[in-house]
């Protein structure tokens, strides 16, 4: 057995396992408030044991100084200490960028911890996964993986060094799986955390094609009767001599103005998507873009029942792994893009390391509802705070389907009514003119 997984030895599980009970991320075992409250983080270490063997692993404490006094209590000799690299690296805010499919990322999760717990080697299926497991765009992505842990680099640095392609989420399950040796049941719980998030993804974004669709075709239909369709019937209408009534005049003189100025009016299309652009990516413009989220009558109760159910299962995910509370929270606010969000997950980290509750925290914000406080604070008492947090967010992915349904069904009539007026109204523009035609042909 190489250095590199002496993790497996019953020293290293005994740490493990005090890891992993910790009072937040056990689902079973109820602790005392005041552990509860303690700042804790995850740090990883490597340490000689009586035998002089070395062993390496991961312990949550408040500090190196703690985990070198407990290490030393057990009677090792303490090599290094350090936070958790994983989550350290990963909990930055997502850059935007090229990233791999969620979709593929669940798949390749999966085909992992199936063939992990059969007892295939990870080298071995990580070569099958690139072979025929993955499309083959995806394939490189997984070739690269496999070349990594062939040169003995942990499964978790290999996901870690392409943050953009990999979320947060999954190398930190990959390091608690690698900590306590269950990296089957592990990868295949990332692949279902990665399968529910691409299912909310499609969801949300099915619900906002259909407006977007109409959108854009309707807008083509009026500049093409604009430009194309009533110039046409304005020469036809001066061949008869016919006088043309104000609307159509007025179409006619917009039409007229888009065709003769449509350099100028492209250029100056392009510097307004180019200014919005760049101020798109400006603090002040997410702020402007956040208050409408959260706070319009119909996106906004969609967007918070969509923060809800995100948070709430990558919490659940996360404390249910073994990872402690405050690194959860440091990586659910670094999978986040949103200022509001963002602001909700530092004013519940500050108020946990000023000694708080969770939900002491939760109560102090207004993005969560009562019902999910009450339940997180349920959860805390009995010690079942990742069960209660995957239930809330089974409630709130369901009220999520129920508002997007609703939505959808309130906006087609109101997009229909919209459309329907503006045609509507050319239509008339173009068929007044007949009634000037009809009296030149009867005198």
């Amino acid at each position: 057995m190489s250095r590199a997984t002496a993790d497996s030895r019953p020293p290293t599980r005994t740490a493990t396992m005090a890891s992993s009970t910790a009072p937040s991320s056990h689902p079973n075992a109820p602790v005392p408030a005041a552990q509860r409250s303690e700042p804790r983080a995850t740090f990883v270490y490597r340490a000689l044991d009586v035998d002089g063997l070395e062993s390496s692993g991961s312990l949550a404490a408040g500090s190196a100084e703690e985990v070198a006094r407990k290490l030393r209590a057990e009677g090792r000799t303490v090599l290094s200490i350090g936070r958790d690299e994983a989550i350290a690296t990963t909990a930055a805010p997502a850059r935007r960028g090229a990233r791999a499919r969620r979709s593929d990322l669940a798949l390749l999760c999966r085909h992992l911890g199936t063939m992990a717990d059969a007892g295939v080697p990870l080298s071995e299926a990580l070569e099958a996964a690139a072979r025929e497991g993955a499309r083959p765009e995806f394939r490189p992505f997984v070739t690269q993986v496999a070349v990594d842990v062939e040169t003995g680099m942990p499964l978790s640095q290999a996901f870690a060094r392409r943050g953009r392609e990999v979320p947060a989420i999954v190398v930190a399950l990959t390091r608690a799986a690698e900590s306590t040796g269950q990296l089957g049941p592990m990868l295949l719980r990332a692949s279902d955390h990665l399968q529910r998030s691409e299912r909310l993804s499609r969801q949300l974004r099915a619900a906002s094609a259909y407006p977007l669709f109409m959108l854009g075709a309707g807008s083509a239909v009026v500049l093409g009767l604009l430009l194309f369709v009533l110039p046409r019937f304005a020469r036809i209408y001066a061949e008869r001599g016919a006088e043309l009534p104000v609307p159509t005049k007025i179409l006619l003189g917009i039409g007229t103005g888009v065709r003769e100025n449509a350099l100028v009016l492209s250029i100056s299309a392009a510097v307004l998507a180019a200014a919005i652009f760049a101020f798109s990516r400006s603090d002040a413009w997410q702020r402007t873009i956040d208050r409408l989220r959260f706070n319009a009558p119909v996106l906004g109760r969609i967007s918070r029942l969509a923060f809800v159910a995100v948070a709430s299962r990558t919490l659940a995910t996360l404390l249910a792994s073994g990872i402690h509370l405050l690194d959860a929270i440091a990586i659910c606010r670094g999978l986040s893009r949103s200022p509001r969000a963002e602001a909700f997950w530092n004013t519940v980290d500050a108020r946990l390391r000023d000694g708080g509750s969770l939900v002491d925290a939760l109560r102090a914000e207004t993005l969560l509802p009562s019902t999910m406080v009450s339940m997180v604070a349920a959860g805390e008492r009995t010690g079942r705070l990742p069960e209660v947090l995957a239930r809330g967010a089974d409630f709130a992915e369901e009220d999520l389907e129920t508002a997007l349904k609703q939505a959808t069904s309130l906006l087609e009539p109101v997009m229909i009514l919209v459309f329907g007026s503006i045609l509507g109204a050319v239509a008339i523009a173009l068929l007044l003119p007949l009634f000037s035609v009809s009296k030149v042909v009867a005198g």
